[in-house]
C-alpha cells in the first residue's frame, strides 16, 4: 500500500497492474478482451489467454473442415441412407478413393458473449482485502492536514491529466521495452504503448471518493483489459487481484510485500537517518526502489514478481521509469510530501515514559518502529485543563496535589532543512498521580520539641504555666452548636463545592471538631492523643470529602498537622516559618516583637501567608487553594477563635517567652583580667536588645556584683567569686517579671592567682604521671625510685610557690593542698614497700 499511496502517479508499472487487477476480473477465468484495435490483429495471430477465457468465434462464413483420416478406434461408422434395393457396390481397388467423413455436428454459432461484471463480487472483493479501508485512511489523514496539501495533490493530478503523450512516451521506455519484445509481430506495439501511457494518466488524474468510482470505471474499459490481457499472455503468467495485493502490501504472514519490506527496511534506520529519509524525497524514493526491488526478486512468493520477471523486467528498470517521471513532473515532490506526511499521520505512534509518581509524561514519536529525534518534533497542548503542562521537547506534568488531568496534545514534524511543521499526531492523554501512602506527621520530632518548649515553660513563671493549661482546656470545652461559626470564613468558601448529595451541617461539625482538636493537642501533646487524632475515622472521612472538593488526591489529619508543624525536614511548616521571620529580624525589631501582641499576630499571619503559598509542597494549601480559601479567610477564621478565647493572649504571650527561654544563647565578654563579665543574650542569633532585658543575681558569693544591664564584677583582691545570675524581660506593663535565662557563672582574678595555679597545675601533671606508673605494678626498687620522685616533687613545687608574686593567703593555700598531696602518694608507696 505505501507505494500506492506515495508513487501510484510516477510508476508506470505499479499504474498499470493496479488498474488491471483493481476488480479482479481481466487477469482472472472470467476476463473477456475485447478485439480492439492492435488488440484483435495479436488475436488473429493465435494468441489465446493462458487459462479458459471465453473467446469470441471469426464472423466470416463457415468453413469447410478438412477431411482427416479416420480414427483407428472406435471405427467410423458410415452415414445412414436410404437402403437400396441392390445391395452395396465395393468401391474400386484402382485408384483407392478414401470415403468422404462427415463433418462432426457443431453447436449452433451464436453471436459473442461477454461475461458481465459481478459488481457486488468486485465490491466485496477490494473491501475484504483492506484495500479500500487504508486508502480511506489516507485520505482521512490527508483532508485533516494542511489544507494547502490536499491543493498539492491536485495540483499533482491535474499536471498528469495534461501529460503530453509525445514527450512523456519516452519515459515507459525502460520496461515498455522488456514487455513489448515478447508481443508478436502482428501487434501494433506503438498503439499499445500509448495506451499504457494513457491509462496512466487515467489513473494519476482520477479523483478519489470512498467508492472509488473513477478507478472502478477504468477498469471497465474495453482498451485497458485488452492490454492487460495481452501483457499476461506475453508473460505466459496468470494473476489474480490477490497476488496483485500481496505483491504490494503482502498477505500478513510471510510475505511482506513491497509496503512491509519498506517498512523493514526503515526500521533499521537510526533515528537520525530517518530524519533525514522524511526531508529528502529522493532518499526516500531509493528506500522505496530497494524495497520493490526486493520483492520483484521472489518469484517463488510473488505471482506477480513472477510476470515481471519473465517479462524480462528489473528493479533497475522500475527505478529508471520512476526517476524519469520525477524529472518530468513539476508538481510531484510537494504532493508526494503531503501523501508521505499523510501516511506517517496513519501509522506514526506516541510512546510516553511516565515518572513513578505519575507527575510527569516524556512523549516521543515512532514512525516505523524507529523514534524520531526530538529535535525535528515539536509538541504542544491543544486543549485541555490548565493543570497539564506541555514543553516543545514532550515533556508534559501536572503540579503535586492533582490528582488527575487531562489534555489533547499534538505532535508536529518539523523538516530539519525548511524549518516547516506539519502536523503528525493529535491525541487526548491523562496523567494520574500515583498512589501512595500520602505524608506521614513525624510525631517522635514533634513531641521532642514540644517537650523541651513545656520544660522551658514550666522552668518560668507558675502564672504562664497555668495560662497555657487554661486556654487547652479552654478550646477543648469549645461545644459544636453554639461556636462551629467560628470557621464561616474557611467553611464559607468549601460549601458551595460540594455535591449535594453531602450532608454539609454534619461536615462542618466534623470539620469544626477536628480543629478543635489539632487546636487544643498542640499546648501539651501527647503521644496517644496525637495517634487518636490521626487515626480517627470521622475525621479521615470528612477530609476526605474536602479533597474530592478540593480536586486533591489525598487530605489527612498528617497533611494538616504537616501545614502547621512541618514534616521535620524541608518542609518547615507555619511553626518553621515564624522561626524563619524571626531570624532575619533585627534586634530593633525583636524588642518590639516580644513587646507587642499585634506584632506577634502579623509575625503568625505573613507565616501562614508564605506556607498557603507553596501548594505543590503542601496537601492543605493546594487544597485551600482549590477551594478559594486565601490567607484572609484563614486569618478572619483565626481572629474569631481570638476573640473567642479568653486565655488566648496571655497563653501565647507565655509561649513566646518560653520559646525564647528554650534557644536562648548567652554571650560574654570578659574583662579586667578576668574580674569582668559582660553578659548579653541572642535568640536565633539575633541579639536581644539590653532595654527590654534586666539582669540580676539570683544567689552566689558576696563578692559577686550583677548590674541589671548584665555586668558582673568581682573586687581586685578577691580571686574568685561565683554566682547565679538571671536574664529577665522587662516589660514594665506586667506585674510578674519572665526569665528568658539563668545561668551559674564563675569569675577569676588573673592578677592574683595567675602564677600560683600555673605551679599548681604543672604540679598536679607530674603526680599523675607517677600514679600512673604505680598502676604498673612495679618491683620494689622502681617503688622505692618513685618515692623519691615523689619528694623531690612536693619540695620544688612548694619552693616555686613560695617564689611566686601573690598574695600569701593564696601561696599558703596553694601550699597545704601540695603538701596533703604529696603526703598520701607517700603513704601509699611506703605501705606497698612494708607489704611482706
Amino acid at each position: 500500500m505505501t507505494t500506492f499511496r506515495t508513487k501510484a502517479t510516477l510508476s508506470a508499472l505499479a499504474v498499470t497492474v493496479l488498474t488491471a487487477s483493481l476488480g479482479g476480473l481481466p487477469l482472472s477465468p472470467k476476463g473477456v478482451a475485447d478485439k480492439l484495435g492492435w488488440v484483435q490483429i495479436a488475436n488473429a495471430e493465435g494468441t489465446q489467454p493462458p487459462t479458459g477465457g471465453i473467446v469470441e468465434p471469426p464472423v466470416e462464413p463457415p468453413v469447410v473442415p478438412p477431411v482427416v483420416e479416420p480414427p483407428v478406434e472406435p471405427p467410423v461408422v458410415p452415414p445412414v441412407v436410404e437402403p437400396p434395393v441392390e445391395p452395396p457396390v465395393e468401391p474400386p481397388v484402382e485408384p483407392p478413393v478414401e470415403p468422404p467423413v462427415l463433418p462432426p455436428v457443431e453447436p449452433p454459432v451464436v453471436p459473442p458473449v461477454v461475461q458481465p461484471i459481478d459488481e457486488y463480487a468486485e465490491w466485496m472483493s477490494i473491501t475484504s482485502s483492506g484495500l479500500l479501508t487504508r486508502l480511506n485512511e489516507l485520505f482521512a489523514a490527508l483532508a485533516s492536514g494542511d489544507p494547502a496539501d490536499i491543493q498539492d495533490v491536485q495540483n499533482l493530478r491535474n499536471e498528469i491529466a495534461g501529460l503530453d503523450e509525445s514527450a512523456y512516451l519516452p519515459l515507459i521506455d525502460p520496461i515498455w521495452n522488456k514487455i513489448s519484445a515478447r508481443f508478436p509481430e502482428t501487434v501494433d506495439k506503438e498503439a499499445a504503448k500509448i495506451g499504457l501511457l494513457k491509462l496512466i494518466k487515467a489513473i494519476g488524474s482520477a479523483r478519489y471518493d470512498p467508492e472509488l468510482s473513477e478507478l472502478r470505471a477504468i477498469r471497465r474499459s474495453p482498451e485497458f483489459i485488452a492490454l492487460a490481457r495481452l501483457i499476461e499472455s506475453a508473460a505466459g503468467e496468470n494473476i489474480t487481484f490477490s497476488d496483485f495485493l500481496i505483491f504490494f502490501l503482502g498477505d500478513g504472514g510471510g510475505r511482506k510485500g513491497i509496503e512491509g519490506t519498506l517498512v523493514e527496511l526503515l526500521s533499521s534506520s537510526s533515528p537520525w537517518e530517518l530524519a533525514q529519509l522524511l526531508a529528502d524525497q529522493k532518499r526516500m524514493t531509493t528506500v522505496l526502489l530497494q524495497a520493490t526491488g526486493k520483492v520483484l526478486g521472489e518469484t517463488d512468493s510473488y505471482k506477480l514478481s513472477s510476470l515481471l520477471t519473465k517479462l524480462g523486467v528489473t528493479s533497475e528498470d522500475v527505478g529508471a521509469v520512476v526517476r524519469g517521471f520525477q524529472l518530468k513532473l513539476k508538481k510531484d515532490e510537494p504532493a508526494i510530501n503531503a501523501l508521505m506526511i499523510a501516511y506517517i499521520r496513519t501509522i506514526a505512534k506516541s510512546n510516553a515514559i511516565i515518572s513513578e509518581d505519575g507527575l510527569e509524561h516524556r512523549y516521543s514519536l515512532s514512525i516505523f518502529g524507529t523514534e524520531v529525534p526530538s529535535l525535528v518534533v515539536q509538541w504542544t497542548k491543544i486543549s485541555g485543563s490548565p493543570d497539564v503542562s506541555v514543553m516543545p521537547d514532550g515533556i508534559v506534568t501536572i503540579p503535586r496535589g492533582v490528582e488527575s488531568a487531562s489534555a489533547v496534545i499534538q505532535a508536529k514534524l518539523v523538516n530539519p532543512l525548511t524549518g516547516v511543521g506539519k502536523v503528525i499526531l493529535e491525541q487526548a492523554i491523562t496523567l494520574t498521580a500515583a498512589e501512595e501512602e500520602g505524608d506521614v506527621f513525624p510525631i517522635e520530632q514533634f513531641l521532642e520539641r514540644r517537650n523541651k518548649l513545656n520544660a522551658a515553660l514550666l522552668a518560668g513563671n507558675p502564672d504562664d504555666a497555668q495560662a497555657v493549661r487554661n486556654l487547652r482546656d479552654e478550646i477543648a470545652g469549645l461545644d459544636v452548636a453554639n461556636n462551629q461559626a467560628l470557621i464561616d470564613p474557611i467553611w464559607n468558601r468549601i460549601a458551595p463545592r460540594l455535591p449535594d448529595s453531602i450532608d454539609q451541617a454534619q461536615l462542618k461539625a466534623s470539620l469544626f471538631e477536628i480543629v478543635k482538636a489539632v487546636g487544643a493537642m498542640q499546648y501539651n501533646p501527647q503521644l496517644s492523643e496525637l495517634e487518636a487524632i490521626r487515626t480517627n475515622p470521622e475525621y479521615r472521612a470528612t477530609l476526605k470529602t474536602i479533597a474530592t472538593a478540593a480536586r486533591v488526591k489525598r487530605l489527612t489529619i498528617d497533611d494538616y498537622l504537616i501545614f502547621l508543624f512541618g514534616d521535620g525536614a524541608e518542609r518547615k511548616g507555619v511553626e518553621g516559618a515564624i522561626v524563619d521571620i524571626v531570624a532575619d529580624m533585627k534586634p530593633r525589631e525583636l524588642a518590639e516583637l516580644l513587646d507587642s501582641t499585634r506584632k506577634r499576630n502579623a509575625v503568625r499571619d505573613e507565616a501562614i501567608a508564605d506556607i498557603l503559598a507553596e501548594r505543590e509542597d503542601y496537601a492543605l494549601s493546594a487544597a485551600l487553594n482549590n477551594l478559594g480559601v486565601g490567607s484572609a479567610d484563614v486569618r478572619s477564621a483565626i481572629r474569631n477563635f481570638e476573640d473567642k478565647l479568653k486565655n488566648e493572649v496571655q497563653a501565647t504571650l507565655a509561649l513566646s517567652i518560653a520559646y525564647i527561654r528554650s534557644e536562648a544563647i548567652p554571650t560574654v565578654k570578659v574583662t579586667a583580667n578576668g574580674r569582668q563579665h559582660q553578659y548579653g543574650l541572642t535568640v536565633l542569633d539575633v541579639e536581644i536588645p539590653s532595654s527590654v532585658v534586666r539582669w540580676k543575681k539570683v544567689s552566689g558569693s558576696k563578692d559577686v556584683k550583677v548590674d541589671s544591664n548584665g555586668k558582673v564584677t568581682i573586687p581586685k583582691n578577691v580571686a574568685k567569686g561565683t554566682a547565679v545570675i538571671q536574664a529577665v524581660w522587662n516589660n514594665y506593663g506586667t506585674r510578674n517579671s519572665r526569665v528568658l535565662f539563668e545561668q551559674e557563672v564563675t569569675l577569676v582574678n588573673e592578677d592574683m592567682i595567675g602564677g600560683v595555679e600555673e605551679i599548681v597545675q604543672a604540679f598536679n601533671e607530674k603526680l599523675d604521671e607517677i600514679k600512673t606508673k604505680l598502676d604498673a605494678d612495679p618491683n620494689d626498687e622502681q617503688k622505692v625510685q618513685l618515692l623519691l620522685e615523689v619528694i623531690l616533687l612536693g619540695k620544688d613545687t612548694v619552693n616555686q610557690i613560695n617564689e611566686a608574686d601573690a598574695p600569701k593567703a593564696v601561696k599558703k593555700k596553694a601550699i597545704d593542698t601540695s603538701k596533703k598531696q604529696v603526703s598520701r602518694l607517700v603513704s601509699q608507696i611506703i605501705q606497698d614497700l612494708m607489704d611482706f
